[in-house]
């Protein structure tokens, strides 16, 4: 049956395996990270660092601190992406009330901490960074400065593995960085959890039309990864909508799960995902692929992709000009990044994230087409490529 239907004789108004970082989605607290913060804050930790892999939750775990304001602040503002400078100043006044941003003008960047220390008086102000690892080395420096000028001004960086090395660098946030915090991850009772919260919170009951096995092996498929979880639950709904299945067991979860992971039905790790096909699962036989987005060359268009790009898609780009194709694994190596970034940024970069496409309206996806699966480095692997049109644009 069709999914609409399936999902409405369960009761639910849509599926409770959405991707979703809206405020009101169901989420599972990280309470003992939280307490941190609120600690750090209190004890005056001014910058501090989050880090986490791909899929643990960084993004929803920002937006619960801006939801949940931490009492020892006044303000806070957050930034889903990087920013230029300007931007950021711009963010961070509008994030002030109303009667601080009165007769501003013109302020430039740097005067900017001396004009936001009168602003602030004794307030406290806390900027959230997410994505941080994209940011580039001004944006840094800049805050650094800006650190140093504002006494009561708190920032939290959250990025992937790696972050603390790049924002500790020389000229940026060197001898600065008060607190570290890694992101534990969840237990596999956390992520049965979430899923009875979101069946709830879509209209079901209860763990239906999962058995307890079902559910368990479900989110046990998710190896403690919340996003890998959803990935897995809507895939598992999905064939059972086309074979009208109503009860979903462990056996179900694992011959679905074990058909996206390849024919000798096993589940696969977020990790072997992320190395080998950059973060996306080959779908079951009868079932199309996502199609990256593949537009006309467009005549007479000029802009420099280049300056459109993150930092390290720019490293990205910049790599497969050189060489015809490689692969996620190599290109890890070779710009010494975590694999799972670079998973991330090709996914951008081919035209499959839908928020990066609307955030770059400029950019003519796909920059990177991925050209098959070749033998690299010991192993079968996809290889990726620059799209004929972006090869056309850099060479002019």
């Amino acid at each position: 049956m069709e999914r609409k239907q399936y999902y409405r004789r369960l009761g639910w108004r849509k599926s409770p395996f959405i991707k979703s970082t809206s405020m009101d989605t169901p989420i599972i607290k990280r309470e003992v990270e939280y307490a941190i913060i609120r600690e750090c804050i209190g004890g005056w930790d001014r910058v501090m660092v989050v880090t986490a892999p791909i899929g643990y939750g960084k993004t929803t775990f920002m937006n619960t601190i801006v939801k949940n304001k931490p009492p020892e602040v006044d303000y806070v503002v957050f930034f889903d992406s990087y920013e230029p400078i300007e931007e950021v100043m711009n963010r961070v006044l509008s994030g002030l009330p109303v009667w601080k941003r009165l007769f501003t003008g013109e302020i430039d960047r740097t005067l900017f901490g001396e004009f936001l220390q009168k602003k602030l008086g004794r307030k406290k102000l806390l900027l959230l960074f997410d994505e941080a690892q994209d940011y580039d080395n001004d944006l840094f420096k800049w805050l650094r400065i800006l650190n140093d000028r504002v006494d009561n001004l708190f920032m939290i960086f959250f990025g992937l593995r790696g972050l603390e090395d790049k924002i500790t660098a020389e000229a940026s946030f060197r001898d600065r960085k008060t607190k570290s915090i890694t992101m534990t991850p969840f237990t596999i009772d956390d992520l049965c959890n979430i899923v009875i919260k979101r069946i709830e919170w879509v209209g079901g009951r209860g763990i239906k039309p999962f058995t307890e096995r079902g559910l368990k092996r479900l989110c046990e498929s998710a190896n403690n990864v919340p996003r890998l979880l959803m990935e897995n639950g809507q895939r598992v709904l999905e064939e059972c909508a086309a074979q009208d299945i109503m009860s979903i067991d462990e056996e179900i979860v694992e011959r679905v799960i074990g058909t996206y992971a390849g024919e000798d039905v096993r589940l696969v790790s977020v990790e072997e995902a992320d190395a080998e096909t950059g973060g996306e699962m080959e779908p079951p036989q009868g079932i199309e692929p996502a199609q990256e987005l593949r537009p006309e060359p467009v005549e007479n268009k000029s802009y420099d992709l280049i300056s459109e790009l993150s930092p390290t898609q720019q490293e990205i780009v910049s790599l497969l000009m050189e060489r015809e194709s490689l692969s996620i694994t190599e290109m890890s190596a070779l710009l010494n990044k975590d694999i799972r970034s670079i998973g991330s940024l090709i996914r951008k970069l081919r035209g499959l994230n839908p928020e990066e496409i609307t955030r770059k309206p400029n950019i003519q996806y796909p920059v990177v087409v991925r050209r098959g699966k070749e033998n690299r480095m010991g192993r079968v692997q996809y290889v990726y490529g620059l799209s004929d049109n972006t090869r056309r644009m850099l060479a002019k």
